[in-house]
């Protein structure tokens, strides 16, 4: 048995005043950003007659001719065998993430609006579950985090994952009760703000024979919602944006291995705070800047009714 040693902080904390932003992000979302890897090589430039007065898009289909006539002299065609080029475009220069994206992505909220959304949500949460639970909150990370995205080609996207700072409450939540109180309200806020399938992981009602209940006790640290050191509740939005939300409850005084206390422990060292706490996190993919529409909007249009090579 291992609890973490918070010398003086109650199982319920007291509300009033948020304590200053620090550190970075303490757990992961309910699922990774992408990160940058596997860059094209750089387009060959166009020399200045081969750019017609098409603004951005006639330029980029400028460029791109200009690559393929030099791939042409090679004795190599937009329909042969190369794993970004199929049906006369190079798919790594897609704005997109995945093909048949652009549609949503234009007609979604803005990168702006989307933080702004997430933003407000999670401020209505903290302002419903302070006087109900008695919890103060702390900020962790950047306000938001911006991560950029690639596509399935290895091409830089234009789209970008917006990842909330982490809400963390300054107490812990030791009784299942209460903690599923807590799970209840959040769940009725989430469907109320358009979020859906709003899923309690770790919830054993969900696991079906002893391979699926074994890998609860392994994610969420017990098989019975008593004795788990996390509970995470998650929903999707995906009307207005592509986001997911995540709460998280951490009471590491369950730990029977030692494997959540040892990574409470390298967190809380790293970026502070405390160690058994409440986490409210939303993480949005596929956001559009609205400086950035007009040029996604042309470069997406080259890629209409077009099929992309096979990954």
């Amino acid at each position: 048995m291992h609890d973490d040693a918070e010398g003086g902080i109650p199982d319920y904390g007291t509300p009033g005043g948020t304590p200053p932003r620090v550190g970075g992000p303490a757990y992961g979302s309910a699922l990774p950003a992408r990160t940058v890897s596997d860059a094209p090589a750089p387009a060959v430039e166009a020399e200045p007659g081969d750019v017609d007065e098409g603004g951005f898009a006639g330029f980029l289909d400028a460029v791109q001719d200009r690559a393929q006539a030099v791939l042409s002299d090679l004795g190599i065609g937009p329909d042969d065998d190369l794993p970004t080029v199929a049906d006369g475009v190079d798919w790594s220069l897609y704005p997109g993430t995945r093909a048949g994206d652009a549609d949503f992505a234009l007609a979604a909220f803005s990168q702006e609006e989307t933080i702004e959304r997430n933003e407000a949500l999670l401020a209505r949460l903290r302002e419903a579950i302070t006087p109900r639970f008695g919890l103060s909150w702390g900020l962790f990370g950047e306000i938001p985090r911006v991560d950029p995205e690639v596509n399935d080609w290895g091409g830089d996207s234009l789209l970008e994952t917006c990842t909330t700072g982490t809400w963390r409450s300054t107490a812990k939540l030791t009784n299942p009760l209460v903690k599923m109180q807590l799970v209840d309200l959040v769940r009725g806020m989430l469907g109320a703000a358009g979020f859906h399938d709003v899923t309690l992981r770790n919830d054993p009602a969900h696991a079906s024979g002893a391979a699926a209940l074994a890998a609860l006790e392994h994610e969420f640290g017990g098989m019975t919602l008593r004795d788990q050191v996390v509970w995470s509740l998650v929903a999707r939005e995906s009307v207005h944006s592509d986001s997911v939300f995540e709460l998280m409850i951490i009471e590491l005084k369950h730990d029977r291995t030692g494997r959540f206390l040892e990574a409470a422990q390298a967190r809380a060292e790293l970026r502070g705070g405390p160690m058994s706490s409440v986490d409210l996190e939303i993480v949005s993919r596929g956001t559009l800047p609205a400086e950035l529409e007009d040029e996604f909007r042309d470069r997406a249009r080259r890629y209409d009714d077009r099929e992309p090579p096979e990954l």
